[in-house]
């Protein structure tokens, strides 16, 4: 198990496991779409590179060499499971927050590291006898005698986790399979229900492979390790090339999935009550600060309201007009906000802003006299564009032409 060379296994998954690492910061930190289901994503995808971290590390001597290291990533065989069933249900379920007892799916991880305490508070002569008796007899890494738990049971809980998991992500795909193809014009649902399917089954194989290799230490000396350590390698480097080949992805289901057709027997009922009345004010809206999910109604008052504000007031003419402006100007949190936007329009805030800009300068300079009286630039910055490079890329997304092949194009 523990070699005493670094191998060319170990430099594959480990840098693999670095890959992973930065991709699961870069969707809690970087990415535009900072919404529920993609925070699920990241600790999915950070627990998985822990864990291919940690079995690269396995091949070496470096816990011999660091005793002190041993175990304090094993949490993370525990979470990453339940992290990719609650993303997928998520997604499906076009969930914004957790669910009181989604925290039940993380209580063997806690109860697993509690009993590893008396063995961290170990000295390192101390916890270098027990690894060493582990290197001499590979058995008791699947017994963990340095645990409190009754031999093997943390092996079984850890297994009993992925598996219940994976079942749970099969069972939910099942059960929403006929809503998404109920309107196979929804080629980005489709899409994105067909990443859900990829994405669980490799999750399924893992498993799969996780007992057998559980059977094969306790019963024989067959060794699965390296098979396991290629797996996780090939899992993190698939999530993290399809979020590259289609980051579309990240930005969920489009349109309100609750209604009319009843999902999953097992999914929230959707809450009717209206978010904003007739008498209501129409700039504002007031959300739960912890809203698991929008009904239709919910959503359709939402956009209302947003497409009301951006229209009559014109924010998005302000420099540097973040999404955190709109969420205080509407009352909505910020990350409710941009997954709305995301579900809605299929885009992410700041394309959807600069949408609003561009339609702007082309109402602008359709005014008689506008190109007399300012510069190309200034109307650009009218609009609400810091800079040209954006100015130009976003009106030519739009129209198909440059600003000033526009207006030219305007005057004749």
């Amino acid at each position: 198990m523990m070699n005493e060379v670094i191998n060319w296994p170990f430099t594959i998954v480990f840098f693999v496991a670095l890959l992973g690492l930065l991709v699961s910061v870069m969707l809690l930190t970087v990415n535009q779409t900072d919404i529920f289901p993609n925070r699920l994503l990241a600790g999915y995808l950070g627990c998985f590179s822990l864990l291919a971290l940690n079995y690269s590390l396995m091949t070496t001597s470096f816990f011999l060499q660091f005793p002190h290291t041993w175990r304090i990533l094993a949490w993370a065989s525990f979470c990453f499971a339940p992290f990719g069933y609650l993303y997928v249900r998520s997604v499906l379920e076009q969930n914004f927050w957790f669910r009181k007892k989604d925290l039940l799916w993380f209580i063997p991880g806690f109860i697993h590291t509690a009993c590893l305490i008396p063995f961290f508070v170990l000295s390192s002569a101390e916890k270098q006898v027990i690894l060493e008796k582990i290197i001499a007899n590979r058995k008791l890494i699947i017994v963990e005698p340095e645990s409190l738990l009754y031999d093997g049971l943390g092996v079984w809980m850890r297994v009993g986790v992925i598996v219940a998991s994976a079942f749970a992500q099969m069972r939910i795909l099942y059960k929403w399979r006929p809503i998404i193809y109920r309107n196979e014009g929804n080629h980005q649902n489709i899409t994105n229900y067909k990443w859900l399917v990829l994405f669980s089954l490799t999750m399924l194989v893992f498993c799969i492979l996780i007992v057998f290799q559980v059977f094969f230490h306790m019963v024989m000396p067959a060794d699965l390790n390296l098979l396991v350590l290629f797996t996780i390698a090939f899992t993190i480097l698939f999530i993290c090339s399809s979020l590259l080949y289609r980051p579309s992805i990240l930005y969920g289901m489009r349109g309100w999935l609750q209604q009319p057709v009843a999902p999953a027997s097992d999914a929230p009922i959707p809450d009717q009550t209206e978010l904003a009345t007739e008498s209501a004010d129409p700039s504002t809206v007031a959300i739960d600060k912890k809203k698991i999910y929008l009904s239709v109604d919910q959503g359709n008052t939402i956009r209302q309201v947003l497409e009301n504000h951006l229209l009559v007031n014109s924010p998005y003419r302000k420099t540097g007009y973040t999404i955190s402006d709109l969420s205080n100007e509407v009352s909505i949190p910020s990350y409710l906000l941009s997954a709305f936007i995301n579900q809605e329009y299929g885009k992410n805030f700041n394309e959807l802003i600069n949408e609003y800009r561009v339609d702007f300068f082309l109402d602008l300079v359709k005014q008689p006299d506008a190109n007399s009286q300012y510069k190309l630039e200034a109307l650009g910055k009218e609009a609400g564009f810091n800079t040209r490079a954006s100015f130009i890329r976003a009106v030519k997304k739009k129209t198909g032409l440059t600003p000033s092949d526009f207006v030219t194009k305007n005057d004749s």
